[in-house]
């Protein structure tokens, strides 16, 4: 009897979607974030212990998942500024 009272009020495809793009989002950033860190550090020890090539790897993918997360702030800053 509850779920008919709130039917007419909640729009639960959109409030689903709200969801799905929250966590995929919230999940998403924080693991390229973390990706980014990883990839900085690692990439400053194996340079101090000389292996060039292994640093460059481990720098290229911070490198590519600082942007990811920076084109994902922005990202938001747009879709939150945007006016329908």
């Amino acid at each position: 009897m509850r779920a008919l009272l709130a039917e007419p009020v909640v729009d639960w495809g959109a409030l689903l979607n709200v969801v799905w793009a929250a966590t995929v989002g919230g999940v998403g950033v924080t693991a390229a974030f973390s990706l980014t860190l990883l990839g900085v550090t690692r990439a400053v020890d194996l340079r101090r212990d000389g292996r060039v090539a292994a640093a460059g790897a481990y720098a290229a993918l911070a490198a590519v998942c600082g942007v990811a997360v920076v084109l994902a702030v922005v990202f938001g800053v747009i879709v939150m500024t945007a006016k329908d």
